[in-house]
């Protein structure tokens, strides 16, 4: 009887030992991946950020600008994050908003606001609301109604002129938010 504490103790060692190994060799694969698949996602984000310029504000060329505040407080108090400013050419600016409110999350979005402070369009980066609700944010036959808007952006429900998914009014908000996040983006930089 008095062999069998040393003996427990020995295949808790050995239990510990293994684990730790599992574990670092995991995490060697872990890494290993993320550093095969780093670039291409890079490049595919990069892609998908080019088409959207395209889709929101049709122009030759962007400069990405400066934009020294990170956040944006809207009319409503939400703090909207700006993930990127771009000017495009004489037309107006394409600002990267990260919508914070959407009913699964958060909402990276664009949205181009023209010289005269109108909305030329907008395009849903990435989210991660419902499929076949939320996600109908991507449709470019809802996204069409932003086109020409000005002031602050709002849906029917709340007096605005944006018509909600159906189910998705949430998301809807979210939308709006990122666009009235750009559109003030757009006043301070003048």
């Amino acid at each position: 009887m008095s062999n069998a504490p040393a003996k427990k103790e020995s295949g808790m060692a050995s239990l510990v030992i293994v684990l730790a190994l599992i574990c670092l060799v995991i995490a060697a694969l872990l890494g290993l991946v993320n550093g095969v698949t780093e670039g291409p996602i890079a490049e595919n984000t990069a892609k998908t950020v080019q088409e959207s310029l395209q889709v929101v504000m049709p122009a030759d060329d962007y400069e990405e600008v400066d934009f020294a505040d990170a956040d944006i407080t809207i009319e409503n108090g939400i703090v909207v994050p700006v993930v990127a400013v771009y000017k495009a050419g004489d037309i107006g600016y394409v600002v990267e908003t990260n919508s914070p409110n959407g009913f699964s999350g958060a909402l990276d979005m664009m949205a181009g606001i023209d010289a005269n402070g109108e909305v030329t369009g907008i395009a849903v980066i990435s989210h991660a609301e419902t499929s076949g609700l939320g996600s109908k944010a991507t449709d470019p036959e809802w996204q069409a109604q932003f086109k020409g808007l000005s002031g602050e952006v709002k849906v029917a429900k709340d007096g605005g002129s944006v018509v909600a998914i159906t189910g998705s009014t949430i998301t809807s908000r979210a939308v709006c938010d990122g666009v009235n996040a750009a559109r003030l983006v757009v006043e301070k930089l003048g």
